[in-house]
């Protein structure tokens, strides 16, 4: 196996990186308008437009009541879930747990000589949407993407967290992803998936 490592300086490297940086290089100029105009419809249809979307795509028979998980959903998931993977869960979510709390930015405040005041203030902001992808129409729940969503919002004191995954084709979230999710504090779940979540 060869690996090819171009400098950013040669033309090709340029080139190279500068599709890096266009989200859409890859992808015709429809991909771009599709995505702009879902979320025209989104803007201004609101959860109608979700709705439509999330039966188009994941869950034909999604109504609007089931859009967001209910307590049953979760003592649901709770009850399919078995100890072996609750124990890995909080194992995980306590390594990722240390590891951004190291990351914590603090604030602070400098008074000069001349009497002036400098500093750095550090607040979190009011809430916070989680994307999780869905893997696979939901076969492969991503549980990473929870944790390394939801923890580090909440070391940084994000109050009100929102999760948003693609529901299968049942209208129903993995047991493993709201698990993941309650385990992390996010109590909020939304059945909406891709530019209309």
């Amino acid at each position: 196996m060869t690996i090819r490592i171009e400098s950013y300086a040669t033309d090709q490297g340029k080139k190279s990186m500068d599709g890096l940086r266009d989200r859409f290089a890859l992808a015709d100029s429809k991909c771009a308008q599709t995505v702009t105009d879902i979320l025209e419809q989104v803007r201004s249809r609101g959860d109608e437009a979700v709705l439509e979307y999330t039966r188009r795509f994941d869950a034909p028979e999604l109504g609007l009541e089931a859009f967001k998980v209910s307590e049953e959903e979760f003592a649901q998931a709770a009850e399919a879930v078995d100890d072996d993977f609750m124990a890995t869960l909080v194992f995980a979510a306590e390594r990722i747990r240390l590891f951004h709390e190291r990351e914590m930015e603090d604030s602070w405040m400098m008074t000069r000589d001349d009497g002036t005041i400098t500093g750095r203030l550090v607040r979190p902001v009011d809430s916070a949407g989680l994307y999780v992808p869905g893997g696979q129409g939901g076969s492969t729940p991503l549980v990473s993407s929870v944790l390394m969503n939801a923890i580090p919002a909440g070391i940084a004191g994000v109050q009100q967290r929102i999760m948003m995954t693609p529901p299968n084709k049942e209208g129903k979230i993995a047991p493993a992803l709201l698990m993941a999710a309650r385990e992390v504090g996010v109590t909020e779940v939304y059945k909406a998936g891709s530019a209309w979540a």
